[in-house]
């Protein structure tokens, strides 16, 4: 009965509904400042070692370069980030021998328990990307000769809509790897082989941010992330020589600007709240082969962790 009747008073309680309302929004608020102005813990995506399908991780590092594992036994963990009530949301793609791959979206929530939000088939899932409504986007390559991509929006209840696609290239079937947000709720996305950036309105509407020219022959752009600035970082991949591969960036007009060289196939890029960018570095195949490097604001480049496996991408989120 007496649950019967707090349901009733808050029927018919609108200002109490409302109350309660602007208190689940300031906790969100809350959050986000907490996560901005406090030490953060650094989560990466990585191939670490071990034999079957399922041995990859994301491991998380806590600010002085402290290792822990925050979830294993996953399949090609890619794409990481956080929504403004500290879930995490990580991509994956089961990919059998023989079988057909599918791409998962992975929830985990405040008790660190993992679900599904979504999936796709016949999809290798690689960035990702959530809006401030809580929609979660992620880039998927699919099995055609030239490697399309095609940007999947899943909303909180888990319905999965295409929000768009990136074209690929016969001649150069690359993945498509990087989604990144700038602060007006456009979303960025490589499409690798065809040597272009695209931005894309909220509405859908695709354009053509850089393009082939911004490039040499050979490069790659892979992952994404915007400075505080509204400057968009992209790392380039050659797949040729260690020692190839670059970070550059482009101003909010496009003009571009090299930032790091001599890496050797840099890919998640993230950014703290202190301004310091963090890039994977996945190094050559072997494992473990790769390290995380860290760019302070005052300049200089940092070794900030190594021989834990081959990173894929980076995100920044409470401890956990």
């Amino acid at each position: 009965m007496k649950a019967n009747y707090e349901t009733q008073e808050r029927n018919n309680n609108p200002m109490k509904t409302k109350i309660l309302r602007n208190l689940f929004l300031s906790l969100s608020a809350i959050f986000a400042l907490a996560t901005t102005a406090h030490a953060q813990n650094l989560y990466v995506s990585a191939h670490t070692p071990g034999t079957g399908p399922y041995h990859h991780s994301i491991l998380e590092f806590t600010p002085s370069g402290v290792q822990s594992t925050y979830a294993s036994r996953l399949s090609f963990p890619r794409g990481l980030a956080f929504d403004s009530l500290g879930n995490l949301f990580a991509a994956e793609t089961l990919a059998p021998a023989g079988d057909v791959e599918v791409g998962k979206v992975l929830k985990f929530n405040l008790n660190n328990k993992a679900t599904t939000l979504g999936s796709a088939a016949q999809f290798f899932f690689e960035g990702l990307a959530i809006d401030i409504a809580g929609n979660v986007y992620v880039m998927g390559t699919d099995t055609s000769p030239t490697a399309a991509g095609t940007i999947f929006k899943f909303t909180p209840s888990g319905e999965r809509i295409v929000f768009g696609s990136v074209p690929g290239d016969p001649d150069n079937p690359v993945s498509n790897f990087g989604l990144a947000f700038d602060s007006t709720g456009n979303l960025y996305a490589t499409a690798s082989g065809a040597q272009t950036i695209y931005k894309f309105a909220p509405d859908g509407t695709r354009t053509v941010f850089v393009g082939p020219d911004a490039f040499a022959p050979g490069e790659y752009p892979a992952g994404l992330a915007f400075d505080s600035s509204g400057n968009l970082f992209v790392s380039i991949e050659t797949f040729t020589d260690p020692g190839a591969d670059s970070i550059v960036y482009f101003s909010p007009t496009g003009v571009k600007s090299t930032f790091a060289t001599g890496l050797t196939t840099p890919r998640g890029l993230a950014f703290d709240s202190l301004g310091n960018l963090f890039v994977a570095e996945a190094g050559v195949p072997e494992i473990p082969g790769g390290d995380i490097l860290e760019f302070p604001t005052a300049g200089g480049q940092i070794l900030f962790a190594s021989g834990f496996g081959r990173p894929e991408f980076l995100t920044f989120g409470p401890p956990r």
